[in-house]
């Protein structure tokens, strides 16, 4: 039996979210807030702008966002945070109708963006992956000997790779 859009689309997103909470799994106060330049950003910073763009794709399309920035930084709340927000989005996806819901332009709340469900989907899952990358290399500059979520990078990778081929899995 086929996929439906809206199963691919959480699909891709499920893969691509699960290495995030991979890397916060025994992250030391240190390790989160720790920067290699005062420009930079810590994984902690990462994880709440990830948080924020979440929030601002919601609104994009038309969509209150459920939290906030995590504003205490605690890595406690940017993991809640992170969950309940991603949570929402898969909700969402899961609620659509059909293709044509996934897929119709919605207008932002401040009424001045359009955008659809499916490509805003899409678009947070390759950015968590692109901020996966840098979170990892942090993560291994600080600590050589730490395990890297490289297996579930890989199945994310392959998620996407199955679905753009049009191999069910």
């Amino acid at each position: 039996m086929s996929l439906s859009l809206s199963e691919k689309i959480l699909n891709v997103f499920s893969a691509c979210r699960q290495p995030l909470f991979a890397v916060l799994d025994n992250i030391s106060v240190e390790q989160l807030n720790w920067k290699p330049a005062p420009e930079s950003r810590s994984i902690g910073e990462m994880c709440r702008h990830l948080i924020r763009v979440d929030g601002w794709f919601l609104r994009r399309l038309g969509i209150e966002p459920i939290v906030g920035d995590a504003t205490s930084g605690e890595l406690e709340e940017i993991r809640r945070y992170m969950e309940m927000i991603q949570e929402q989005i898969s909700e969402i996806v899961a609620a659509a109708q059909n293709t044509d819901d996934l897929l119709r332009e919605r207008t932002s709340l401040d009424g001045t963006a359009s955008e659809s469900l499916g490509v805003a989907v899409i678009h947070i899952a390759q950015h968590y992956l692109y901020h996966l990358a840098q979170i990892i290399y942090l993560r291994r500059a600080q600590d050589r000997e730490w395990e890297a979520p490289t297996k579930a990078w890989e199945t994310a990778t392959h998620v996407i790779g199955n679905h753009l081929l049009g191999i069910e899995k």
